[in-house]
C-alpha cells in the first residue's frame, strides 16, 4: 500500500475503507514483474469484492523500450 507490503488483513480492511468514500478515489495497482499473475488477480477480486469501481493499473516502461518477444 502505497509501496508498502500488507498483510491479507489489512489489504481487505483498506480496500473496505476505499470503496466506502465518497468520491471514490482511484485504486491504482503497481505489481512487480516476478509477482504471479495469480496474486494481481487476486487483489483485483478482492477489490472487487469490497466495491471499490476505480481500478487502475502503474506500469513501467521496460528498458530499451522493447517488448518481450
Amino acid at each position: 500500500w502505497n509501496t508498502e507490503p500488507v498483510s491479507e488483513p489489512e489489504l481487505t480492511a483498506r480496500l473496505d475503507a476505499v470503496a466506502r468514500q465518497q468520491p471514490q478515489p482511484e485504486l491504482r495497482l503497481r505489481a512487480d514483474g516476478a509477482v504471479p499473475y495469480q496474486q494481481v488477480a487476486q487483489v483485483m477480486a478482492a477489490a472487487a469484492g469490497a466495491g471499490v469501481q476505480r481500478l487502475g493499473f502503474v506500469t513501467v516502461p521496460m528498458s530499451g523500450g522493447d517488448l518481450p518477444r
